[in-house]
């Protein structure tokens, strides 16, 4: 598979959304050629260890996002 980087959905190259910048509720299909045999339908906030820079991004993406703290 990929080099073991984890990431968001949103910032990899194979999330099949057609919007420059997707946001993390959006939803769209995994085209990460080991796994687009499954069909995949994930949110720009899921994430797994197949993740690759998506062109076209502004700013720095880092491969992940640490999740917010709890507040309880």
């Amino acid at each position: 598979m990929a080099d073991g980087k984890w990431g968001n959905c949103k910032g990899c190259k194979y999330f099949g959304s057609q919007n420059p910048q997707p946001s993390g509720d959006e939803k769209s299909r995994c085209r990460q050629p080991e796994l687009s045999k499954y069909e995949l339908q994930v949110s720009g906030d899921s994430g797994c260890n197949a993740w690759e820079t998506r062109t076209g991004v502004s700013g720095t993406v880092s491969p992940y996002q640490e999740p917010a703290p709890s507040v309880h």
